[in-house]
């Protein structure tokens, strides 16, 4: 009995204990990489001076994030909001969260180029009705899809990160990840058509348009781990993610599938 009433007091004490401390606050902002009409560097800085995070999180790796800004793209959102928001505040720490070495993973293993590639391929036969009547249909799902998304390019930057352009893009992802392959792996064309990986080995259209859809998961579920592992390591902080708008919703997903009481996601935008 005596066993038990310590064990009580030791839960109450960590439960009053855990209540006490500040979460970590997450802001999960949905970038366009590139500058244009929907979003600018300006812009950028001006959402982060709103929030004023004690760190960014950034879609890049610990390598990119170490020469992050050795080579600044003059058209990049990130890059250029970034340095504003540092030269500002510059106690801020700027770290990563995206799976380490995604490029050349990407490479060396034959989803790229074999992504856009298939894609091309698929467009063509599509539109040379040399598709099966099946295929055909799911095709043009994808085509549709992908129109309505931009459509969304034409509104402002708080459409992009709205819950309607969220539900649109997971219908948009699934389609790609899930339905495109049926595609692939039913049509004979695809498995005769080969890439030359850097280390000399072939690769089917087929076969490399299905490790790209793979990864899919692994890289969202990767970088929602980091950003956990972050809100972990830094509890209490107010944290802002700098993500590609087609991730949101897939790691705010993760976030809630995955969630360990220490941090709490904001909609900034909605």
């Amino acid at each position: 009995m005596r066993y038990l009433l310590s064990i009580l007091l030791i839960l109450v004490f960590n439960l009053s204990f855990s209540q006490s401390v500040d979460k970590t606050k997450l802001y999960i902002i949905g970038t366009v990489h590139d500058s244009s009409s929907v979003l600018t560097p300006r812009m950028l800085f001006e959402i982060l001076d709103q929030i004023k995070p004690d760190i960014l999180l950034q879609e890049n790796d610990s390598e990119q994030i170490a020469n992050y800004f050795k080579d600044i793209r003059p058209n990049s959102n990130e890059h250029n909001a970034t340095a504003m928001y540092l030269k500002k505040y510059p106690k801020t720490l700027n770290l990563p969260f995206e799976f380490e070495g995604r490029n050349s993973y990407r490479k060396s293993n034959g989803m790229t180029p074999t992504d856009n590639l298939t894609i091309k391929l698929l467009d063509s036969l599509y539109q040379e009705k040399l598709l099966s009547e099946p295929n055909a249909k799911i095709y043009a799902k994808y085509k549709e899809a992908n129109e309505a998304l931009l459509r969304f390019s034409e509104k402002d930057f708080k459409d992009l990160n709205s819950i309607e352009f969220e539900t649109l893009n997971r219908y948009r992802q699934h389609v790609q990840h899930q339905e495109l392959p049926k595609i692939t792996n039913s049509e004979d064309v695809f498995a005769k058509r080969f890439l030359v990986k850097p280390n000399g080995e072939k690769i089917s259209y087929r076969e490399g348009y299905q490790l790209w859809c793979n990864f899919w998961d692994v890289r969202n579920n990767t970088m929602a781990l980091n950003i956990i592992k972050k809100s972990f390591e830094h509890k209490g902080a107010k944290i802002v993610v700098l993500t590609g708008v087609q991730h949101k919703y897939y790691i705010k997903e993760l976030l809630e599938k995955y969630y360990d009481g220490n941090y709490e996601v904001v909609d900034f935008l909605n």
